[in-house]
């Protein structure tokens, strides 16, 4: 089978920001951290996330810290769950289904962090203001979390690989 060479040459003459390619997101779980049921059921989510991640239904990664308070751009209770690209449908299926109560944020992972929490962003339930004042732009797409010792941000041996 012959290749449409005109073709075939549109492919590589991409430019560098049309080639670029997200590889992992976070999903922000918003609660109301001085209201009870609120933060239970933010809780019994994040709990539930993690027995999934254990039956191998899907491998987002819920980060160890729970944000009783405002903190970074996030001025309620929060947690973030990291998902590579490889499970994003799925990660972002169950949120839809599952979420309950909660309002989520599900941004990219790139070196525009404005950009990311704006207008790359999508919400689930209602949106929340942010402190977009402490955010930005990078020199480079940041290592995400490499003490979790896996995704895109594992050591240059396992990069890319998701169990």
């Amino acid at each position: 089978m012959l290749i449409d060479e005109k073709k075939s040459k549109s492919k590589t003459s991409l430019l560098k920001e049309e080639a670029e390619e997200i590889k992992e997101y976070n999903f922000h779980v918003y609660f109301f951290q001085d209201n009870e049921k609120h933060r239970a059921s933010a809780l019994a989510l994040r709990e539930k996330i993690s027995e999934l991640v254990e039956k191998g239904f899907f491998h987002p990664v819920p980060y160890k810290t729970v944000n009783y308070a405002p903190l970074g751009p996030h001025l309620v209770g929060s947690y973030e769950v990291w998902c590579p690209k490889e499970h994003f449908s799925r990660v972002y299926s169950w949120f839809l289904l599952h979420r309950g109560i909660h309002s989520v944020l599900i941004h990219p992972l790139t070196k525009k962090e404005v950009l990311d929490h704006t207008d790359r962003a999508v919400w689930m339930g209602d949106s929340f203001p942010l402190d977009l004042s402490i955010l930005h732009d990078l020199d480079q797409v940041p290592l995400q979390y490499p003490e979790l010792g896996l995704g895109y941000s594992a050591s240059n041996d396992n990069q890319g690989e998701v169990e």
